[in-house]
């Protein structure tokens, strides 16, 4: 059996100093995480496996974070229905 991947915490936001803020957060209190200046930049990353979270900025440039939520979770799971 091999060890379950450590949880990853992926932050998209345009924003550099809230990246940069929540990351900080997050080591501080021991959690991996990595950040993205775009949601295209999150999409053609190569992600590790195991378990995630995805905190995202609502405002993104080109995108509302709330629509690229809802195509992630299409992309991880096609026969969901979302909002």
């Amino acid at each position: 059996m091999t060890p379950a991947a450590a949880p990853t915490i992926f932050v998209v936001d345009d924003d550099d100093l809230v990246r940069a803020s929540i990351h900080g957060m997050l080591k501080s209190v021991g959690l991996r995480s990595e950040t993205f200046g775009t949601a295209q930049e999150f999409l053609r990353s190569k992600r590790p496996d195991g378990p995630s979270c995805l905190v995202l900025d609502v405002r993104l440039p080109g995108v509302n974070g709330l629509d690229f939520s809802a195509r992630v979770g299409r992309r991880r799971n096609p026969d969901s229905h979302h909002l």
